[in-house]
């Protein structure tokens, strides 16, 4: 018997997370329902409905049903039939009233391209989400939501480069210190494209990175114009692997070397260059976080990504990367190099942070006070 939240489950739970589990569950996967429940308390209007296509223990579609008042009917899928006859015991363990639930048993794709006018539609796959991004935007509703979970961060990341080409149609970039970053952008390309080509705008207004996952969350809108402004944010990213400068431009826009150091540049994309979060949203998302019962890993994650989405910008720095690049023996403290960049912590590495000075003044802050004070001459 597992608690999580206010939902309790009987599973069973071996040493090793994977997908020859009878019936499924990843109990480090909390912060990633955890963030589901609080985007979709968020929203507006009641009588949502919920889809969760690869339901597996049947955790999440508790949690909303029990968790998130405006929830009124939730869809659970899972093409184990043991995973869904222990959802129904869990439904009972649990006093759900069943007349609230859809249960299905059959491959997520063709269920997806069945169903229409859902509030909220969650692809959490064992594994990469690219067999069910096709299928996935045609249930969500106009103003409805799309969330998608990547496991094979690896690949996103530039681990594996040809795979990451194969599978998203981007090339990732593993020799920069925000390649994570990289990798969700990636990511959120390649949803925007696949709706795009149905004239489908998906925009994405949350998006985090935590541990072995990444997961985004886009609106739903229609229309081709739309769907045009929309594919505009993606373009391209330039990067220095020895002065640490990058840029998001067009094609049409890189360039070979770098302009501060002359070094030959790095190039990241097609990916997102646009905002991974909508602001507005995440402080509503914050204020009504007592709704739901969270653990202290998703508490953190949401409080250092309220910080950080105050500040628009296409990656970041870390503190190795900068002692690195330009030869600093003794880095100041983390709170000193955030007040001397004028930064925010990142989410994404606890020693990583954003700034919105340019290149060209952070090569100037450097230079003036952090080689000045580490005793390295700056004259040459």
């Amino acid at each position: 018997m597992i608690r999580e939240g206010k939902a309790i489950i009987s599973v069973e739970t071996p040493e090793v997370v994977s997908s020859d589990m009878p019936v499924f569950y990843n109990p480090v996967m909390v912060v990633n329902r955890d963030i589901s429940l609080l985007i979709v308390n968020a929203m507006e209007g009641k009588d949502l409905v919920v889809c969760d296509p690869m339901g597996a223990s049947g955790v999440r579609a508790l949690r909303f049903l029990l968790e998130v008042p405006g929830v009124s009917k939730v869809i659970y899928n899972d093409i184990n039939q043991k995973a869904v006859e222990n959802f129904k015991e869990n439904l009972r363990l649990n006093q759900v009233d069943q007349s609230r639930v859809e249960i299905y048993s059959e491959d997520a794709t063709l269920l997806l391209r069945r169903l229409r006018n859902c509030d909220y539609v969650d692809i959490d796959p064992y594994g990469s989400p690219i067999p069910f991004l096709d299928s996935a935007i045609f249930p969500v509703k106009r103003g409805g939501i799309l969330s998608v979970t990547a496991t094979d961060t690896s690949v996103l990341s530039g681990t594996y480069p040809n795979t990451c080409i194969r599978r998203y149609a981007s090339k990732p970039l593993l020799e920069c210190e925000f390649y994570h970053e990289v990798g969700i952008r990636i990511l959120i390309k390649k949803v925007v494209e696949e709706g795009a080509k149905h004239d489908y705008a998906f925009r994405p207004i949350f998006s985090y990175s935590y541990k072995h996952h990444f997961k985004v969350f886009l609106v739903k809108d229609i229309g081709a114009k739309r769907a045009d402004q929309v594919v505009k944010n993606i373009g391209y990213l330039i990067y220095c692997d020895r002065c640490l400068y990058r840029e998001s431009v067009s094609l049409d826009d890189i360039k070979s070397s770098c302009p501060f150091c002359g070094n030959r540049l790095l190039v990241a994309g097609p990916l997102w260059i646009g905002e991974l979060w909508d602001e507005e949203f995440l402080q509503k998302v914050w204020f009504l976080r007592g709704n739901v019962e969270l653990s202290q890993d998703t508490v953190k994650v949401l409080r250092t990504i309220k910080e950080e989405c105050q500040i628009k910008s296409v990656g970041f720095y870390t503190l190795s990367a900068l002692a690195k690049a330009f030869k600093i023996p003794n880095l100041p403290p983390k709170h000193k190099i955030l007040r001397l960049f004028e930064a925010r912590q990142t989410h994404f590495t606890p020693e990583g942070f954003r700034t919105s000075i340019n290149h060209q003044e952070l090569l100037r802050r450097v230079k003036d006070v952090l080689l000045r004070n580490s005793g390295v001459n700056t004259q040459a």
